[in-house]
């Protein structure tokens, strides 16, 4: 009944972000400029990471759809960071809350704490025809080494694979890691 639960919330999140995420003026412009702590108070700067493709994922503690593709984004960054790095950004909130969702997640990626959720809002900038300001959460900019952002989307990662997908169709090709390699390599040679 919990798997039942959870599919649907995905599903409803899904269908009500769909619209969002059709037109996200960003994609094709310099990503925005930030400099922000981490949950230990350390700063961070978006020039830190350029150099290699980025991926930049938005979440908030009250948002249980993001806090769904935590395992997703755990694998994504344990498998693929010497390629690619992962920066999570919790927007609003409280840096106590943010840190008591990621233990009780199990989750150990990078995240920063956007307090007034100005980067946020910088990533998801308003549409022309929004009447008002509306940043839904989670949503995702994927960045190539220069920092232009080659692809954004609203809504959860649920799969790995669809994940390197994506950043593949972006321009960001993705090689398996090592190991995993003479892992396929050994299962095909039967040992």
């Amino acid at each position: 009944m919990k798997y039942v639960a959870a599919a649907l919330l995905v599903a409803c999140a899904l269908i009500s972000w769909q619209g969002l995420g059709e037109e996200f003026p960003i994609v094709g412009a310099q990503a925005p400029s930030f400099d922000l702590p981490d949950l230990a108070g350390i700063q961070h700067s978006l020039d830190e990471y350029l150099g290699s493709p980025i991926v930049i994922n938005f979440w908030t503690t009250w948002c249980g759809a993001c806090k769904y593709e935590f395992p997703v984004l755990q694998k994504f960054d344990q498998k693929y960071s010497d390629q690619v790095q992962l920066v999570t950004i919790c927007a609003g909130n409280s840096e106590q809350e943010a840190l008591e969702t990621l233990e009780e997640k199990g989750a150990s990626f990078l995240v920063l704490y956007d307090e007034k959720e100005t980067v946020s809002m910088a990533y998801q900038p308003p549409r022309p025809h929004d009447k008002r300001r509306i940043v839904a959460f989670p949503f995702s900019v994927f960045l190539d080494e220069n920092g232009l952002v080659v692809y954004a989307r609203i809504g959860i990662f649920v799969d790995l694979d669809k994940m390197v997908s994506l950043l593949q169709d972006s321009g960001i090709s993705l090689t398996e890691p090592i190991a995993a390699q003479r892992e396929g390599r050994m299962r095909a040679s039967g040992e």
